[in-house]
């Protein structure tokens, strides 16, 4: 007797096990009966999904992704091996479009529709940034995507242009309000000093290695303009804490380091200087006032990056401010230092803006502002709860 279909999920990042397992959750709690498997980790695991091979311990970026061909060739054969005996009804992608395209490919493949097979559904959790660089990919979903869900409101209309069938579900940090008392409460240790700046280097660790000493030097410089500064460096893991302290054994007076507690951070901080991503909504949902800066080196960029990224826009505050990547030029809301193709020595505009940031008011409420409708796009929905729901409706 053949297995009952099941659904699959598929994320080979510690993002994407977070962004799984809320959607996973639901979906246990409402359909209990529902086999749900997946390549994944601890997170997903918890929520009520059956791990087949754990493989959200390592995110890689692409150019170090490359080197892991042969290790991605030898699960793409064992999962199909596993599909011999788990007809998969919706397979859910989950980020990581780059690990995630062969496996669309495989289960689309092998449970075809209308051909007497289950038919598998591809739902992608966390659309591809394709709108942001090398947008021929959207081809691929046209190809290989049922329904993309979208944590940000611009995507939808991006992505029905192009063919896709696209839903904004919102962003799963906007599912629960803030703590400001637990906030506070973390907070109150750190040194009650004005003004006070938040430093988020970033996670990955070419990321920090690249933006910390841009960081340090702002800091620096911001600190010989105004003696009382303080800062606290926001460490999202052991590896952002490990390369900052391999650069900076010994931090300079004013300026100290935490790890996991980037929201009682920014509940503290005056202005925040971060690298471009993710970490400018959890910027945003403070109402922080800030500035993205993400450095890379010359040769990249006019190699590769040049020709391959879509947008001159890379703040996700900024492109939701455009309505998009084709957004008006003019409706940006924070300055974006992106690429920064300077050393430590070229920062001075990046210094001119946070010392703005801290010592002009008018600055300062504008761009808090600005942020708070930003936020208003989160309002009134929860990922979890709407990724579940769309799922479900096409297993239905």
């Amino acid at each position: 007797m053949p297995n009952q279909p099941c659904i699959l999920f598929t994320a080979f990042e510690q993002s994407g096990d977070q962004h799984a397992a809320p959607v996973i959750a639901q979906i246990r709690k409402r359909k209990p009966g529902i086999p749900i498997f997946a390549l994944g980790g601890p997170e997903m695991e918890a929520a009520g999904a059956e791990i087949i091979e754990t493989t959200t311990e390592h995110g890689v970026m692409v150019l170090s992704a490359l080197g892991q061909i042969q290790a991605h060739r030898a699960r793409l054969k064992r999962l199909n091996a596993w599909l011999d005996d788990h007809p998969v009804a919706i397979h859910v992608p989950t980020d990581s479009p780059a690990a995630n395209w062969s496996i669309c490919k495989l289960v689309k493949r092998r449970y075809p529709s209308g051909e007497g097979g289950v038919g598998a559904k591809t739902v992608h959790l966390v659309a591809p940034q394709v709108w942001a660089w090398a947008s021929w990919r959207v081809r691929r979903l046209v190809r290989w995507s049922d329904l993309v869900l979208c944590l940000l409101p611009f995507e939808p209309e991006w992505f029905e242009k192009r063919g896709v069938k696209a839903r904004y579900i919102g962003h799963p940090l906007f599912d629960e309000a803030l703590d400001s008392d637990q906030l506070q409460n973390i907070a109150s240790q750190y040194p009650d000093k004005h003004p006070r700046i938040a430093l988020l280097p970033g996670s990955r660790g070419p990321e920090v290695t690249k933006n910390w000493p841009l960081m340090l030097e702002v800091f620096n410089r911001i600190k010989a303009q105004m003696p009382d500064a303080h800062a606290i460096i926001a460490a999202a893991n052991e590896k952002a804490v490990n390369i900052v302290s391999e650069f900076s054994p010994m931090l300079p007076d004013g300026i100290q380091m935490v790890r996991n507690q980037t929201e009682a951070v920014l509940h503290w901080a005056d202005a925040v200087l971060a690298v471009s991503g993710t970490a400018s909504l959890h910027i945003s949902r403070h109402a922080k006032p800030m500035a993205i800066v993400y450095g890379l080196s010359p040769i990249t960029w006019n190699l590769l990056g040049r020709f391959v990224i879509n947008t001159r826009t890379f703040s996700l505050p900024n492109l939701i401010a455009k309505g998009g990547p084709d957004g008006a030029k003019n409706s940006a809301i924070l300055k974006e230092f992106v690429p920064f193709l300077g050393g430590p020595g070229r920062v001075a505009p990046i210094v001119d803006e946070i010392s703005s940031l801290l010592s002009d008011a008018d600055k300062r409420d504008a761009q808090i502002r600005a942020l708070r409708k930003v936020n208003e796009h989160f309002q009134d929905h929860n990922a979890g709860l709407e990724a579940a729901d769309a799922i479900l409706a096409l297993l239905n």
